[in-house]
């Protein structure tokens, strides 16, 4: 590649349409330097009952990725990789939608399965002075939360159907919630020591959990604000943490899944990274294009 050549990712999610644009430097470094987040729900039609993503959500999608499409043009910027996750591995008429999202824009979307998806988060590593062997590695997410750990000889890669979306639209399962308790007993439980949550998810739980500036959460931290924000409303929320209402009416949704890991792993803490899905579809991306492994550097500002 090219010194200050662009590259951009996107995430078709179940809560939001996520882009991220990278600048190549040399020394095999790629600078965040953009990023846009579309406030469009696939996951609401694609949990529901009939499991179809209806007409003028497609058509918000459609416009979105033109608009996406458009921003890269502007700044010269190739779209390398798209793709989705949970809502389109759920919804019944995702191939319709991916055919027309590539007809209307161009843009082809790779949907991916749940391994797969947990696989990228191999590419996050962790803080200084934590081993990676004790790490967990989590992303919760609108339809699903995918877990990644390194141990000495294996990697353990899970994916569950249970995400803020999900539980806040009553379409979690009993049974999902069990596969998670299930998975997590697959791990030496009393050597993982943090729990990195990656994305906004996150962010938010360990932001609501303690001083502004905090960057972990521990259980007992968690059940507190989850206390605290029992009763708020939606706009309540969003107004007292700025936050977007579509984020605000998920955060305790998303508690309740991290305090359900952090329940099941006594020693841990919640940390959070500052890496996104998109960073590790571009980690992809290079090794399945021969291209040298790279240090990203997230420096732009987050949507």
């Amino acid at each position: 590649m090219k010194n200050n050549q662009r590259i951009v990712s996107i995430d078709c999610g179940s809560n939001s349409i996520k882009y991220r644009q990278y600048r190549w430097q040399k020394s095999n470094i790629l600078v965040l330097e953009d990023t846009k987040r579309l406030k469009i729900r696939l996951g609401s039609g694609a949990f529901s009952r009939d499991g179809l993503i209806e007409n003028d959500v497609l058509s918000a999608i459609v416009g979105g990725f033109e608009k996406l499409a458009k921003r890269a043009q502007s700044k010269s910027a190739s779209i390398v990789r798209t793709v989705g996750t949970s809502a389109l591995r759920s919804a019944r008429n995702a191939r319709e939608v991916c055919e027309i999202i590539r007809r209307d824009t161009g843009i082809e979307v790779t949907v991916l399965s749940g391994n797969e998806e947990a696989s990228l988060l191999k590419y996050v590593r962790p803080k200084p002075n934590f081993k990676q062997k004790k790490c967990l590695v989590v992303d919760i997410g609108g339809g699903s939360t995918e877990l990644y750990h390194r141990g000495v000889d294996n990697e353990f890669i899970r994916s569950v159907d249970l995400g803020a979306v999900r539980v806040m639209e009553n379409r979690d399962k009993t049974s999902d919630w069990s596969r998670l308790k299930s998975m997590l007993g697959e791990l030496n439980r009393e050597s993982i020591e943090m729990v990195l949550g990656v994305g906004a998810n996150a962010r938010i739980a360990v932001r609501l959990s303690g001083p502004g500036n905090a960057s972990s959460a521990s259980l007992a931290d968690l059940k507190i604000a989850e206390a605290n924000l029992a009763g708020a409303s939606v706009e309540e929320l969003s107004k007292a943490f700025s936050l977007s209402v579509d984020r605000a009416e998920l955060v305790p949704h998303a508690i309740t899944i991290w305090m359900a890991i952090l329940d099941l792993l006594p020693h841990a803490d919640l940390h959070v990274s500052k890496w996104n899905l998109c960073d590790g579809v571009i980690q992809q991306w290079l090794r399945d294009n021969n291209f040298p492994t790279c240090q990203i550097l997230l420096d732009a500002p987050m949507e």
